[in-house]
């Protein structure tokens, strides 16, 4: 792995915050996989593109719309993208406004995204991704 990749993941989610959702989208393989910690509320595993969309309308739908994921730090861990991620956003209905962190783990192939796995826990992303020890 190499810039390049971090790249991709920076390139996806600066398009997802600028609501440019079709950009986004077309970042993805189509056989993406996204696998949840299970602490993570109304977590799972989606396989497929179909299937990954479906789950992030899932999460979205709590929010307004103008959901962030903002990229804190992304780092080359050789195979995979470790990327500390602000999530701000206002839940729908409450109000509420969400200012918080979740940590991410990235494998890019062919230049699109194909596996994303999410964390609540900086420790447990970051030995994911091979930074630990």
């Amino acid at each position: 792995m190499s810039a390049a990749e971090v790249e991709v993941v920076r390139e996806m989610l600066e398009a997802f915050n600028r609501q440019d959702y079709e950009r986004s989208t077309d970042m993805f393989d189509d056989e993406i996989e996204m696998h949840q910690a299970p602490e993570i509320p109304d977590s799972g595993t989606y396989v497929g593109k179909e299937d990954f969309l479906h789950g992030m309308a899932r999460w979205l739908s709590g929010f307004e719309r103008g959901f962030q994921y903002i990229p804190e730090e992304l780092v080359d861990c050789g195979d995979r993208v470790f990327a500390r991620i602000g999530l701000r956003g206002v839940g729908r209905g409450s109000g509420v406004e969400l200012e918080d962190e979740i940590y991410h783990v990235y494998e890019v192939r062919g230049g699109k995204i194909w596996r994303l796995f999410v964390f609540w826990s900086e420790a447990d992303a970051r030995t994911a991704a091979g930074l630990a020890g």
